[in-house]
């Protein structure tokens, strides 16, 4: 009898020994993106409306310990637009948790599930001032206006920034996050940064209840726009000094 509670003791140690060889989850390190998107981007005129909550579908879809920061930026258009029109970007920034794949989606699917049909897919090299470069994939996709029935063409440009590196594709992000994981021993999380806008004249209000219409720009003026527009954001969200790889 006593021989046997000696070997049950023995295991029981044993056991509760191999919990410390067990591999521990890899420590979580930050994105290099600050969620703060301005109010002004002075160089390009654009200024920013109040900050948008996340839709109840996208909280549904979504991990909790997901975070979102987004807002709608206006500026007037230049001499040849209609009077009362402005031009129209939004910015979002989605930054996952711990969960990323129920945090991050891919945008190639995401657009078709909100009634969008997506066209092509291609990319767009934006020069950083301090000699950076940030290449925004950009898909191109159509959809009708709810208001109007309108068909119109949306455009939407998107990136990915991670704890040291940007990538511009989902199965570059996939690559990156698999390899941080197995050589440098450590999960990380992603902000899935979008610039989008309709290429449409429809009329809306603004925050302060004043009525305009979308400037309808062709597909190489919203081209200009958004790299105009991301050159001077980048700088203002992203660490620049701790990201080590820009492709």
């Amino acid at each position: 009898m006593l021989n046997r509670l000696i070997l049950l003791q023995v295991l029981i140690a044993g056991g509760l020994s191999l919990v410390f060889l067990l591999p521990k989850s890899p420590p979580l390190q930050p994105s290099a993106v600050s969620l703060e998107l301005p109010n002004v981007m002075i160089l390009s005129g654009w200024t920013a409306g109040p900050k948008i909550d996340p839709s109840e579908k996208e909280l549904k879809a979504l991990a909790k310990d997901t975070n979102f920061s987004r807002r709608v930026y206006r500026r007037t258009p230049g001499m040849d637009a209609p009077e009362g029109s402005r031009e129209e970007l939004q910015a979002s920034i989605v930054l996952s948790g711990k969960d990323l794949n129920n945090s991050v989606h891919r945008p190639e699917r995401c657009l078709p599930a909100q009634g969008l049909n997506l066209i092509s897919s291609t990319e767009i090299p934006v020069k950083l001032k301090g000699g950076q470069q940030i290449t925004l994939t950009r898909l191109l996709c159509t959809g009708n206006h709810p208001g109007t029935n309108t068909t119109y063409t949306h455009l939407n440009y998107y990136w990915f920034v991670g704890h040291d590196s940007v990538k511009n594709t989902h199965y570059g992000r996939t690559v990156k996050d698999m390899r941080d994981r197995l050589m440098e021993g450590y999960d990380q999380r992603w902000a899935y940064i979008t610039i989008s806008s309709n290429l449409v004249s429809v009329p809306m209000k603004d925050e302060d209840g004043q009525d305009y219409f979308t400037a309808r720009l062709s597909e190489e003026e919203t081209d200009r726009n958004v790299a105009e527009f991301v050159a001077e954001l980048a700088p203002e969200i992203i660490d620049l000094k701790a990201v080590k790889s820009w492709q």
